[in-house]
């Protein structure tokens, strides 16, 4: 069990589930391109620029404006294998990819959910650019299934087909660069209802979805092709999505770090409240204080001046010691806005009277000038920005905007999650506004033979499937779990079954020790199921010993084009003929033959130890102990 740092029931925890899985067909969701990412330098490009549209309602979506601030150009990377002209945003859809619908059914379906009897593919806006026409398509295909974790039943939602944006290559000096492979992959969004109340439920529930995923037979396998957003709150605060969670064991981590965030910002409210602030003193009024720093020995401010760029300053009131206050990690809240300006505006940071700014080369008598300008009183903070004018003038406007819904607490946010479980700003949580019916794709009906006919063949429950394998092969349930969590279990089970070897040890080879080695070299490479499986014949067939395996593994890790041979001749495991074998014992026999005479049949393990250092990994030692009893026992017979 995970422990828990917090009483989740009484903060009011609550969370919930998005899981977005790209599936693994021929084509792609709207078009006849192949389902492939592919490599090398791209065959075309093209740049474009974003503008937000109203929605069916006449209002802007306001994370959509977040995104239209940020001024970002786009520049699409093509191939002409794995890219048409809908991908470009010049032609309609073709017809909705059948095996896809067939997927999202047998998912519905798994689910005990209500398969919808008319598909109608709707638009989502985006504006961040993965997607070239600005929305993505689709299409709810189930509602009302359910999941059971232990101790209660998860309540899904909704199950949707829709298309996978483009996949983000980088973003460098204001200008993003996707490649368009990747746009329009089907892959299936399931959304559970917000009643998961620790991380361990949230565990559970990702983990069971993730099995009946894998059980349609269609989820691509891999980094990236599966991707989990928490969406959590607690009582006080408010909904925040952790968007891009990669592994099953990032959860417990993320989920404390955010609510120790949250925790953190209503504790900064109600500092405010007791200081007597309001939003309405916190006024956009930014003052140009670059003449005070002419002379300043603040490398980073001087270089800026010189060229060109300006500094501006802002009053914040009542927020003396708060931009300081460490929120999330080692994070503090003026980190939280500098984040937050960086990802608006492409500026770096900001500097703040709350940190320790003689660190910067700034002068006393500078600081005591900033502040008499900006006219501080004595519960007052300051922020300075370094930049263009523009961006400037954007910067502190982000800063005030921050800092007057820091008296609601925590604002409603989507938060990119980082490995260390911290997480940084990404964009304002989309409103209802963004999504309205799709023109260009008509109505497709499901028929109830088609559902009947899924019904018929629906696969197993996999949680069930592991109490199977866990008694066959005499392996508690967790290990099971972890060799199906890293893809494992069919290269488990091929092993087992076809050489007949211990479970325990292909087990621990499987997780135990490819772990170790990768903790070891972080530049280890996954090895091929072929070439582990390779490992396994080559120890049954005893050319090399259950010990040499681990030494075997980190040589085929350091590089994906060794071979098995290359990496046994590299070890100096040249295989040994039962004549070699023989030899060696004699020899061995023949040195300690005082030892056989003084301790008869309890010389045995000292002399097993002498051979196997000179044959381990070359012969299996099962066959070695065999031989060497057979030469003691011809000695004790002469």
């Amino acid at each position: 069990m995970v422990k828990k740092l917090f009483d989740y029931r009484q903060l009011g925890f609550k969370a919930g589930l998005e899981i977005h899985q790209e599936l693994n067909l021929n084509n792609k969701l709207f078009c006849k391109c192949p389902n492939i990412l592919q490599r090398g330098e791209p065959d075309f490009i093209i740049k474009r620029f974003f503008r937000p549209v109203m929605g069916e309602m006449g209002e802007f979506d306001k994370a959509m404006l977040t995104e239209y601030e940020k001024n970002k150009t786009v520049v699409y990377e093509g191939f002409y294998q794995s890219t048409c002209t809908y991908e470009l945003d010049e032609t309609p859809p073709t017809q909705i990819n059948e095996e896809a619908v067939e997927t999202g059914l047998t998912l519905t379906l798994l689910l005990k959910g209500t398969p919808v009897d008319e598909l109608h593919v709707c638009r989502k806006n985006y504006l961040d650019g993965s997607v070239t026409c600005g929305f993505q398509r689709t299409v709810i295909i189930g509602l009302n299934g359910a999941v059971p974790i232990e101790n209660k039943i998860v309540p899904i939602t909704s199950i949707s087909i829709e298309e996978d944006a483009a996949r983000k290559i980088s973003e460098e000096n204001g200008v993003i660069r996707y490649r368009l492979d990747r746009l329009g992959i089907p892959l299936i969004e399931l959304v559970t209802a917000p009643v998961l109340e620790h991380p361990e439920e949230i565990y559970e529930a990702a983990y069971r979805i993730g099995l009946l995923l894998r059980a349609t037979g269609k989820a691509k396998r891999g980094i990236g092709t599966i991707r989990q957003d928490i969406n959590l709150s607690i009582e006080g605060g408010a909904r925040v999505e952790l968007k891009g969670v990669q592994k099953l064991e990032w959860i417990n981590r993320l989920v404390e770090a955010e609510i120790q965030r949250q925790l953190s910002l209503i504790d900064i409210k109600n500092t405010l409240l007791e200081r007597k602030g309001s939003p309405e003193t916190l006024v956009f009024n930014p003052v140009n204080l670059s003449k005070i720093f002419e002379k300043t020995k603040c490398k980073l401010v001087s270089n800026s001046l010189k060229q060109g760029k300006q500094v501006l300053g802002i009053r914040l009131p009542y927020f003396k010691g708060l931009l300081g206050r460490k929120i999330q990690l080692e994070k503090s809240f003026g980190f939280e806005i500098a984040d937050k300006v960086n990802a608006i505006t492409g500026l770096k940071g900001i500097i703040h009277s709350d940190e320790q700014l003689s660190k910067y080369g700034f002068e006393e008598h500078e600081i005591g000038e900033v502040k008499l300008t900006l006219g501080l009183n004595s519960e007052d903070a300051f922020a300075l920005v370094i930049g263009e004018l523009e961006k400037a003038n954007k910067a502190v406007k982000i800063i005030v905007e921050r800092c007057r819904l820091a008296y609601t607490g925590v604002p409603l946010e989507t938060r990119r999650v980082l490995e260390d479980g911290s997480s940084r700003f990404e964009r304002e949580i989309h409103g209802g506004a963004r999504l309205y019916p799709d023109t260009d794709t008509p109505p497709l009906k499901i028929s109830v033979d088609q559902i009947n006919s899924i019904q018929r063949s629906l696969p197993p429950y996999p949680w069930e499937t592991e109490k199977i394998y866990s008694e066959k092969y005499s392996l508690p349930i967790k290990v099971v779990r972890e060799l199906i969590l890293e893809d494992k279990i069919d290269l488990f089970i091929e092993i087992v079954d076809r050489l007949s070897i211990d479970p325990v040890l292909v087990s621990k080879t499987l997780i135990e020790t490819m772990k170790a080695l990768q903790r070891e070299n972080p530049k280890f490479k996954e090895i091929s199921d072929d070439k582990i499986f390779e490992i396994f014949k080559t120890l049954k067939t005893g050319r090399i010993a259950k010990e040499a395996v681990e030494d075997v593994m980190r040589i085929l890790g350091s590089d994906e084009n060794i071979t098995l041979d290359v990496a046994l001749e590299k070890l100096g495991l040249r295989e040994i003929t039962v004549e070699e074998l023989d030899e060696i014992i004699r020899v061995c026999v023949e040195d300690n033959l005082k030892l056989i005479k003084e301790k008869r049949e309890r010389a045995f393990t000292p002399l097993m130890g002498e051979v196997m250092k000179k044959v381990r990994g070359r012969i299996d030692g099962r066959i070695v102990s065999e031989h060497l009893k057979r030469e003691l026992n011809r000695i004790g017979g002469e």
